[in-house]
């Protein structure tokens, strides 16, 4: 197996950080959610999947071919940090495992004693449920 030059590392290396800035530098994220990761593999859980406003969905994995949901580690400032204190949001991951977003919909309908879908979707105008 022959060894990648110098020139084949950066291009390849430069092909990545471009990737990355074209899909998320000034991207908006308009819905996040978690969901089932392999309906065939129910044991893998559900991982976090966010959408930007170019309609790109992004998912975190364990590796680099999708197997298994991976966690979205979270790094912000002292500020920043207080700030999500005070609004009880602070986290330093967002893990996996989470209730996929059909099943938290579901939670959510059966604490407010809903079961029409209908009201459901009416009430979801006001942002409290994610649907994807």
């Amino acid at each position: 197996m022959s060894r990648e030059t110098l020139r084949e590392e950066y291009d390849r290396t430069k092909m990545w950080y471009d990737s990355a800035i074209e899909l998320l530098k000034g991207r908006t994220i308009t819905n996040v959610w978690w969901q089932e990761w392999d309906e065939e593999y129910p044991e893998e859980g559900t991982g976090l999947v966010f959408k930007t406003d170019k309609d790109d969905a992004f998912f975190v994995s364990s590796d680099d071919e999708g197997n298994g949901p991976g966690v979205l580690h979270v790094g912000t400032s002292k500020e920043r940090k207080k700030e999500l204190q005070k609004k009880r949001t602070y986290v330093t991951c967002l893990p996996v495992g989470v209730a996929s977003n059909s099943e938290y919909i579901k939670m959510w309908q059966e604490l407010n004693h809903i079961k029409s879908w209908y009201l459901v979707k009416k009430m979801l105008n006001s942002n409290d449920l994610i649907i994807s």
